[in-house]
């Protein structure tokens, strides 16, 4: 944006789209259109309902009708890894592709939602270097977060039903602790967090936990997000505690996509205006 209103479109149309099984809800087009137009690209984004018997037909598609990328969303983002030519270090550590950039003879894959998580985090006065943070479940997103957590963080402290290890994605990724779920170690953990994370499908309407369970000073997460926040960050809200739904994540990880596509620094400002975020 410049003081006189939106910065003019120029040069050609920027095709990006979003991929996944449900994907009504996706944000994510909006988010596309809006760091393109802080960069004055015209941009052309369109949310494909893909289940993934149909994944690679479909990027194939996309690749051949000149999109510039897309991203996945679940259930696609591990199967994406066989599709690409060439994955980054963090898509190969985390085992999972949310962003796709397309090139004649080649496609790369890459993950942006871990380190989108740690941009999150900054943003809401949280230091990965120093905070403890403790997820919620053992799938896909947890082990992208854990990835970068691993990286560029303390690690991670894993709550769930089976321990990662018995999982061969989870190859590679340091943790700093597991204990499982309703556990009495697992509670102590609560106690102690300074994030927790609601990885699981949990959350629309039954808590993965009470809030009640949480330190008084843990800031809560749910990665779930949709029309409204989730009842769970709802709760946490109610019982005094900070608490943000998916969404926030959502806005800083499709920032770095639109900077992996457009090689340059996407402004957040109109791109979390343009979705509500805050909220």
């Amino acid at each position: 944006m410049t003081p006189e209103g939106p910065v003019r479109s120029t040069g050609p149309v920027v095709r990006l789209a979003v991929l996944g099984d449900p994907i009504a809800h996706s944000r994510s087009p909006e988010l596309h259109r809006a760091g393109c137009a802080a960069l004055g690209l015209a941009c052309e984004s369109v949310a494909l309902r893909t289940p993934l018997a149909e994944l690679h037909v479909t990027l194939a598609r996309l690749a051949a009708e000149g999109y510039t990328g897309c991203n996945l969303t679940m259930p696609l983002k591990a199967a994406a890894l066989g599709w690409v030519r060439e994955a980054s270090p963090a898509a190969r550590r985390a085992h999972s592709v949310n962003t796709i950039s397309f090139a004649p003879h080649c496609a790369r894959g890459d993950t942006t939602d871990g380190d989108g998580f740690l941009d999150l985090l900054r943003a809401l006065d949280r230091d990965p270097t120093r905070a403890r943070v403790t997820l919620l479940g053992s799938g896909g997103s947890a082990r992208s977060l854990a990835a970068a957590l691993a990286e560029h963080g303390r690690g991670a402290h894993v709550v769930s039903r089976r321990a990662p290890g018995t999982n061969p994605d989870w190859g590679g990724v340091a943790l700093a602790s597991w204990c499982a779920w309703a556990s009495p170690e697992a509670r102590s953990e609560l106690l102690a967090a300074d994030v927790v994370v609601n990885c699981t499908p949990l959350g629309t309407a039954d808590p993965p936990v009470p809030a009640d369970e949480i330190g008084r000073n843990t800031l809560v997460v749910d990665l779930t997000y949709g029309a409204d926040v989730t009842a769970w960050v709802q709760q946490a809200r109610a019982s005094g505690l900070e608490a943000v739904d998916g969404l926030g994540l959502l806005v800083h990880q499709a920032r770095r996509s639109l900077a992996i596509w457009l090689e340059r620094d996407v402004p957040l400002a109109p791109m979390a205006a343009a979705v509500g975020w805050p909220r």
